[in-house]
């Protein structure tokens, strides 16, 4: 079993440290994990995406080219560098505050958008949208893959945070978590 991801915005929203979480939830898990990262010279502010590929089996090439299973873009400047992952299976998952045009932008697969910048600002977890948007895959992916992680994963992960950091982010995983809760209610 293998998954792709491939997560994009703007340097200094903590795409770099997302890509790197979801790696360490899938060692703890007992799964293969890479992690490539792409980002322009100037890298606070410039668009930045990662690559992640989780396996069952070792990974032999660590890279997204046109068959990313998840695609997930918090910032314009990350998308529209970014998008040649995306092919008809890719499930998209696009900031609605942050990312205008998706739909002219990406062309196949199923985009849904997602208030994910909008609801880390209200809850003052501007800073943690990253969080905020791996609470959110964390439930995507319990409901609908054949990769394992169980929530006691990104637990052990998160609690071995610096202290001074990690409630503030258990609290943001927890908002991306009722945030997927309330985006299934509204596509069903």
């Amino acid at each position: 079993m293998k998954l792709k991801f491939r997560l994009s915005g703007r340097g200094g929203q903590g795409i770099k440290f997302a890509g790197s979480f979801l790696v360490r939830v899938a060692m703890v898990a007992n799964y293969h994990a890479t992690l490539s990262v792409d980002y322009t010279p100037s890298v606070r502010g410039g668009p930045i995406f990662c690559d992640v590929i989780l396996s069952s089996e070792p990974i032999a090439y660590p890279f997204c080219d046109k068959d990313a299973d998840i695609f997930v873009a918090i910032d314009q400047k990350g998308i529209e560098r970014a998008v040649e992952c995306i092919y008809d299976q890719t499930m998209s998952f696009i900031d609605a505050n942050t990312v205008s045009n998706s739909e002219k932008i990406i062309t196949e697969g199923k985009i849904h958008r997602v208030p994910i910048t909008k609801r880390a600002d209200e809850n003052n977890f501007a800073k943690t949208a990253n969080i905020v948007t791996l609470g959110f895959l964390s439930e995507y992916l319990k409901d609908n893959s054949k990769i394992d992680l169980k929530e006691e994963h990104y637990l052990q992960v998160l609690n071995n945070m610096p202290e001074r950091m990690r409630e503030t982010n258990l609290r943001s995983f927890e908002l991306g978590k009722t945030l997927y809760e309330e985006f299934e209610g509204r596509s069903h």
